[in-house]
């Protein structure tokens, strides 16, 4: 029961989650367990939690391109933290909203039997004294409604001959359904939460049904129960996250933050809400909630539209004046903090601290790096994996390039970091590629077979063209290649070569000229 707020999490080989557009990760928890209301889920017991400004997003440690799910933070409703005790470890209990996680359509729109319920009346008709026509939500029945312009009561009788009556739910039906972005107004799919361009919560997403009324279920997710979560029809529904390495305080203070942060930006469009007085003057109600969609003609219509505007201009008038002081009371802070920092250089954080707070220790840090690199190198050097199924790339250009690509605006990490990271390969159970040292002194990361394989070329390239030189071999083994072999990696290999006895050097004015050794092997 209420397994529909759990939704699949695509991840990356890496074993990190895919991001939406807009969507930034702000905390990683380590070696968390997820509980569905009471009981376990069974698969999903050991794996990283991360906090992001839409999901919380769990990847399981050994499995994580099957059992890896998330959380919309729009389904949240509270959050309640049980701090550890004894052998219990801290648990983070987040309260859902009793509705449904995804905003469904009417399930009459699919069923002809409850067809008629949806139809609703607009009736127009004319007044027969001032001869304005009125329009009128459902039946025109005792007590009969008044003309917006005389302020008379119609007679049935009298206005039965003008009377015209549409369906508007008919009409409308269709537009509902459509599940269109708010902010950037892309139509998505009926199925999708979020928008598939900028990211925004769609607040018309639906669940795909069959023509039987059944409700689309995702095959990829895979939720298995311990026992029953003891969630009955009706009790408000919530989740468990069972924190194992750490009390989990600082994921609690970092989601109570990022909630607040999308309650506050959700309101702040809202205009006046639950307005009750203004300057101690009570609000008749009827004056805020009256719509610009009727006819604004009459005496009444004219009374009411100055007082509402009256009401208006005094709103904004207040407003204005608020805003105004709130103004000047943040650009006294501005300069305070200003007149503060103002030649305290020496307190400055390093450049390599920006985005640490975000982890609970150096080892998570390094874990996630490990993670990034991994990634970045399968995907700048795919290509060349996949023709010629070696990596081979030196730690000082691996270096620049992560720095360069990844590292823009959240802090660059240290050349120790990195060294760390790239360790950490096979412990994370990233095998494709791994930390190697070349003849005893350069540091690179290597795929299983790739030093062979480029040797092997070299010696092939040398006994095709004897007395080759390093320029030569560079544009032969990079000709055919999209992701060049760098001419450091190049070289050590040759000295490999002529350390083993394979190659032999002939130094000259003109450089040094490559050959076979065919007569001496070592």
């Amino acid at each position: 029961m209420y397994l529909d707020y759990w939704h699949y999490a695509e991840t990356t080989t890496s074993a990190q989650p895919i991001l939406r557009e807009n969507e930034k990760d702000i905390y990683v928890e380590q070696n968390v367990g997820l509980y569905h209301g009471k009981s376990k889920i069974i698969t999903k017991q050991k794996g990283r939690c991360y906090l992001t400004s839409q999901r919380i997003i769990y990847i399981d440690d050994k499995a994580h391109s099957k059992e890896s799910v998330c959380l919309e933070l729009g389904d949240i409703k509270d959050l309640q933290y049980n701090s550890k005790f004894l052998k219990r470890s801290a648990k983070l209990v987040i309260f859902l909203k009793l509705e449904a996680p995804v905003d469904k359509f009417d399930m009459g729109l699919h069923k002809a039997g409850n067809k008629a319920s949806l139809i609703s009346n607009k009736v127009t008709w004319t007044c027969p004294i001032c001869m304005v026509t009125n329009e009128t939500t459902g039946e025109l029945k005792d007590p009969m409604p008044r003309c917006i312009n005389c302020g008379i009561a119609a007679d049935y009788d009298m206005v039965a001959s003008t009377v015209v009556a549409t369906n508007t739910d008919e009409q409308t039906a269709k537009l509902d359904q459509v599940n269109s972005c708010p902010a950037c107004t892309f139509v998505n799919h009926p199925q999708i939460n979020n928008c598939e361009i900028c990211g925004t919560r769609l607040l018309k997403s639906n669940v795909i049904q069959y023509a039987d009324g059944g409700i689309f279920k995702d095959s990829r997710m895979n939720i298995v129960l311990e026992t029953n979560p003891g969630l009955k029809e009706g009790d408000t529904p919530f989740i468990q996250l069972s924190f194992r390495n750490s009390d989990g305080s600082l994921f609690f203070q970092a989601m109570c933050g990022v909630l607040e942060d999308l309650e506050s930006e959700a309101n702040k469009l809202l205009y006046n809400q639950k307005l009750v007085s203004i300057n101690g003057v009570n609000i008749h109600p009827d004056i805020i909630s009256v719509g610009d969609n009727f006819n604004q003609i009459g005496i009444t219509s004219l009374e009411r539209i100055k007082e509402q505007q009256l009401l208006k201009n005094d709103i904004l008038l207040n407003n204005a004046l608020g805003d105004l002081n709130n103004l000047m009371a943040l650009a006294s802070d501005i300069e305070r903090l200003y007149e503060g920092a103002k030649g305290d250089n020496s307190k400055k954080d390093s450049i390599l601290l920006i985005d640490r707070d975000k982890f609970l220790n150096k080892s998570t840090f390094l874990d996630e790096i490990s993670r990034e690199i991994h990634q970045l190198i399968m995907s700048e050097f795919k290509d060349q994996l996949k023709k010629q199924d070696g990596i081979l790339i030196n730690m000082v250009d691996l270096y620049a390039l992560y720095n360069k690509s990844m590292r823009i605006g959240t802090g660059f990490v240290s050349p120790s970091e990195m060294r760390e990271a790239c360790e950490r390969f096979t412990k994370l159970g990233l095998m494709d590629i791994r930390l190697v040292r070349i003849n005893g002194r350069v540091l690179c990361v290597s795929s299983d077979n790739s030093f062979e394989f480029i040797k092997k070329n070299i010696v092939s390239i040398v006994e095709d063209a004897p007395g080759s030189d390093l320029l030569h071999l560079t544009q032969i083994l990079n000709q055919t290649n999209s992701n060049n072999w760098a001419i450091g990696i190049i070289m050590e290999v040759l000295q490999n070569c002529i350390t083993e006895g394979e190659l032999l050097i002939d130094e000259q004015i003109t450089g040094i000229h490559y050959y076979v050794n065919v007569n001496w092997r070592v």
